[in-house]
C-alpha cells in the first residue's frame, strides 16, 4: 500500500499513478477506479483530482464528463500526435546540439552505433536496445536551450511509455532504426547541423510510419496484458 507524506501530496499521487500506467498495471483505454485508489492510498479527492489534471495535461489520462478517468489510448492517432511533438522538438534539438557536442563524445556515440551494427552482422542484437536512445539523449543534453530541454523532458516519459507499449509489436524495431541513427550521428560528427536535423526528421517520420502500421488500441491492450520483462 502506498503511504504519502502531506507535503506535495498531489505530486506524489501523480507520480504513483504514472508508475501504475508506465509499469503496465493499467492498460490503454482502461477506466481508472478513482474511489479504489483513494481508499487504498488514503488520500482525499482534492489531491487526487489535481494529480489527474496534471496527468491529463501530460497526455497519460483522459477525462470524460460523467464517465470517469481513463488511461490514454495508444492508437494510430495518438502515435501520430506524439511524433508531431517529437519531430518539432528533436529536430530543433539536434540542429542546435550538432555544433556544441564535444568531438570526443560525438565520436564515442557514433562508434557505439557502428559497434552495434557490426554485432548485428554477427547475429548479436544485444547492443541495440542500449544504443537506441543515445543520439536522442545527445541532442537533449547539448541543445543549449533550457526551455527546449524542459519541453523535451516533459514529453519524454510519454514518448517512452508509448514506445514501450508497442515496441514488442515490431520485433525488429531497434535494428530497423539503427542505420537511421547512424546517419544522424554521421552528420553530427561532420558538424552538419542541417543534415543532422534532416536525418532526424527522416528517422522520426519513418518510425511513425512503422509504428502506425502495426498498431491499434485493441492490439496494444492484447499485447500488453502480460507486462514485459
Amino acid at each position: 500500500m502506498k503511504v504519502f507524506d502531506r507535503a506535495s501530496l498531489s505530486e506524489q499521487v501523480e507520480l504513483a499513478l504514472k508508475e501504475e500506467i508506465i509499469g503496465g498495471r493499467m492498460l490503454p483505454g482502461q477506466r481508472i477506479n478513482v474511489t479504489d485508489f483513494q481508499a487504498a492510498w488514503k488520500v482525499s479527492s482534492t489531491p487526487f483530482r489535481d494529480a489527474v489534471r496534471a496527468l491529463e495535461i501530460q497526455g497519460f489520462v483522459t477525462v470524460e464528463a460523467r464517465k470517469g478517468v481513463y488511461v490514454a489510448p495508444i492508437n494510430a492517432q495518438s502515435i501520430s500526435e506524439i511524433f508531431d511533438l517529437r519531430i518539432a522538438l528533436e529536430c530543433m534539438a539536434v540542429e542546435r546540439a550538432t555544433p556544441a557536442v564535444p568531438e570526443a563524445e560525438a565520436k564515442r556515440v557514433y562508434q557505439a552505433y557502428l559497434d552495434a551494427e557490426d554485432a548485428c552482422k554477427r547475429g548479436d542484437t544485444s547492443l541495440l536496445q542500449t544504443t537506441d536512445r543515445l543520439v536522442h539523449e545527445l541532442a537533449h543534453v547539448h541543445c543549449g536551450n533550457p526551455r527546449l530541454q524542459k519541453a523535451l523532458s516533459s514529453h519524454m516519459e510519454l514518448i517512452r511509455w508509448a514506445q514501450r507499449m508497442i515496441v514488442r509489436k515490431v520485433s525488429a524495431a531497434y535494428e530497423i532504426a539503427l542505420p537511421e541513427h547512424i546517419a544522424i550521428m554521421k552528420a553530427v560528427c561532420e558538424r552538419d547541423a542541417e543534415g543532422a536535423a534532416r536525418a532526424m526528421r527522416k528517422h522520426l517520420e519513418k518510425s511513425r510510419e512503422r509504428l502506425s502500421t502495426h498498431i491499434s488500441s485493441a492490439d496494444v491492450e492484447r499485447s500488453y496484458s502480460t507486462p514485459p520483462t
